[in-house]
């Protein structure tokens, strides 16, 4: 029986915010599996190791990743970039909405400068590419996917621009999702907890007492890998999936379900 992870051959998948963190390591795992890849980013340089990194691993007959550096907040640009993917690669199967901003603030700091700019990269950016990319999807089957967060079920301190952000993101997942399902296209989200070696979780993490109780915050007692949230991002746009729509998937280790044994 054929793995979960095939069938991306030939495939086009497009991820933005695919320079770094977890979009790097979704990149990578679908040039791994076969697809042709494009990745958006803001910052060149970034960009220009991420492509080297996804070429490496890739198993397309096209070899080449395209980049385009863009800002997400601006659909100009956003539409001009994935319509350059799309002239060269053909119809977009997958579009993956990684690009996010985070920073700890009390709320009673947070300028409203500082909360729209966690608003505009992490929801108004979502819907810019999933909008730009709406008219060149592959239709139907095509699948699109939003990096959502647990800010975004669960309040936490510090953190009210990113609830706020990803709780948007969660819900314009799942409206899209009931539009766009009578054409054939599915919309879902990633929750990722805790993973090792990103951004992140280095904001998170600002001390080793930090770090400590946020591993023991989760049932499974340990980080997550970007490896782990990539296999999830696989599998659902992938045809295993193909009845799945509108869903926040949680890949954070049990971290939702708190740690009352822990008290």
């Amino acid at each position: 029986m054929p793995g979960i992870d095939t069938g991306y051959e030939g495939k086009v998948v497009v991820v933005s915010g695919g320079s770094s963190g977890i979009g790097l390591g979704v990149a990578r795992h679908f040039a791994a599996l076969g697809a042709d890849v494009a990745i958006l980013g803001r910052n060149r340089e970034k960009l220009d190791v991420a492509v080297r990194d996804v070429e490496l691993h890739s198993r397309a007959l096209r070899k080449s990743v395209l980049a385009h550096s863009v800002d997400v907040r601006d659909s100009v640009k956003v539409s001009q970039a994935l319509a350059a993917c799309s002239e060269r690669l053909g119809p977009i199967d997958v579009l993956v909405a990684a690009a996010a901003g985070n920073f700890f603030c009390p709320a009673e700091q947070l300028s409203a400068n500082g909360f729209k700019a966690v608003v505009d990269i992490d929801l108004l950016g979502t819907f810019n590419v999933f909008s730009a990319v709406f008219p060149l999807l592959r239709r139907p089957g095509a699948a699109l996917l939003a990096i959502s967060a647990p800010q975004a079920q669960r309040p936490w301190a510090n953190q009210a621009h990113v609830c706020a952000a990803k709780a948007g993101v969660d819900m314009l997942v799942k409206c899209l999702a009931l539009e766009w399902g009578t054409l054939g296209v599915r919309v879902n989200a990633v929750s990722p907890g805790p993973i090792s070696g990103t951004e992140g979780l280095q904001r998170l993490s600002t001390s080793p007492e930090v770090e400590d109780f946020v591993r023991n915050n989760t049932a499974l007692k340990r980080f997550g890998d970007v490896s782990d949230i990539s296999r999830a991002v696989t599998f659902l746009c992938s045809e295993h999936a193909g009845y799945v729509s509108g869903t926040i998937f949680d890949c954070d280790g049990g971290m939702r379900l708190g740690n009352l044994l822990a008290l």
